[in-house]
């Protein structure tokens, strides 16, 4: 649609010089829209008598555009086709179905009659024909459409289910059944449909049962759409399923678009959660190998310590033995035994040893526990 830009003066000024009504002819918005508009824009509008006075040559009051709004101070409008009823101000179902309907192109009318029928139409004609000839459990084939109702309204039905098809493929989408499920398919989004016909409670004087109540089909007509929270029925009431077309396939198409949307906010919020969750799990492995390499270093600083404690214990008992000029030979033995093993034990030293190894160091580290206790 053509769109026109206008200031909230110029809006202001539009207001007080045509009716809501006229002005609604021109632009893809309703009168009341319009109201809301100006209320939105703190536009004052005219008020009861006005146009009357207009009308009459009286003189009028045209109340000034208040200075004090600090919205947007622009908005677009769109320019109302001579024969379109769609305001941009109302839902988008009821835009879409008169958009749908003012197509001259559409196929919105069901025939009485079959007219190059569907695949699937043929294939659940055909079944009611052979469950009829042979019995009520005669085995659904493939392609067999989600329809239940009496046999008296199966062609009714079968002609109404025609032209949601036609419809639907018009329109560049599709209708498949899938394990007994009709599924119809618009931008690649699935929406299950299935027709119905209801019944009522009727009491049953036959019956000789306590409950004397059963349930007739009264030949209305019901098709359900969507699932779960975007389940809609339409039924038969002051319009017939077959006069409303226009609007389910709107719905259809809708739901569609909105379900393809949440998919994506879906995906989106997916993607983040994997993406922190990796952010997450990397930033544990590096913490988990720092953590790993400062008790690596913890672990050496101490067994330096206790190196350091070793060889100032050696020296110690060095020194002592040539303070009094012993010559113990197995004492000298020692001596050289004990540097061979604090150079073993000294992380910047690890001189190889014949006997440990380091399984040993970690076995001489590793804390025993406390086995010491009160007893009473």
């Amino acid at each position: 649609m053509e769109k026109v830009t206008l200031t909230r003066k110029e809006l202001h000024d539009l207001v007080w010089k045509e009716t809501m009504t006229s002005l609604s002819k021109k632009y893809a918005l309703s009168d009341n829209g319009f109201r809301k508009l100006c209320i939105r824009m703190n536009i004052p509008i005219p008020r009861n008598g006005y146009w009357q006075k207009i009308n009459f040559n009286k003189s009028v009051i045209i109340d000034k555009l208040p200075t004090e709004f600090k919205g947007e101070d622009k908005i677009q409008l769109e320019i109302r086709k001579e024969v379109s009823e769609v305001n941009q101000d109302q839902s988008p179902v009821t835009i879409l179905t008169k958009q749908i309907l003012e197509d001259g192109n559409a196929p919105l009318i069901v025939s009485q009659t079959l007219d190059k029928p569907d695949k699937l139409i043929v294939a659940t004609k055909n079944y009611f024909s052979n469950k009829k000839r042979k019995n009520w459990d005669y085995k659904r084939g493939d392609n067999i459409l989600s329809i239940s109702v009496e046999p008296e309204n199966e062609e009714r039905a079968i002609c109404f289910m025609d032209a949601l098809i036609k419809l639907i493929q018009y329109r560049g989408h599709s209708v498949k059944v899938m394990n007994d499920v009709t599924l119809t398919t618009i931008n690649g989004t699935e929406i299950p449909i299935q027709l119905r016909e209801t019944t009522k409670r009727v009491f049953d004087r036959n019956n000789g049962y306590s409950d004397q109540y059963k349930y007739v089909p009264n030949g209305v007509f019901v098709l359900k759409t969507g699932n779960w929270s975007r389940e809609k029925e339409w039924r038969d009431g002051k319009l017939k399923i077959e006069e409303q077309l226009g609007k389910i396939l709107a719905k259809l198409e809708i739901d569609a678009q909105e379900i393809k949307i949440r998919e994506e906010e879906s995906r989106i919020r997916r993607l983040k959660y994997d993406e922190e969750l990796r952010i997450k799990q990397e930033l544990e492995k590096r913490r988990q190998i720092e953590l790993a390499n400062f008790k690596f270093l913890l672990a050496n600083a101490e067994r330096l310590d206790k190196a350091t404690k070793l060889r100032n214990y050696i020296k110690t008992v060095e020194d002592n033995v040539a303070a009094n000029n012993s010559t113990d030979q197995e004492l000298s033995n020692w001596i050289s035994w004990a540097k061979d093993k604090a150079d073993w034990y000294d992380p910047l030293v690890k001189k190889e040893d014949e006997l440990l190894n380091d399984n040993d160091i970690k076995e001489l580290e590793e804390k025993k526990p406390n086995t010491n206790y009160y007893r009473y």
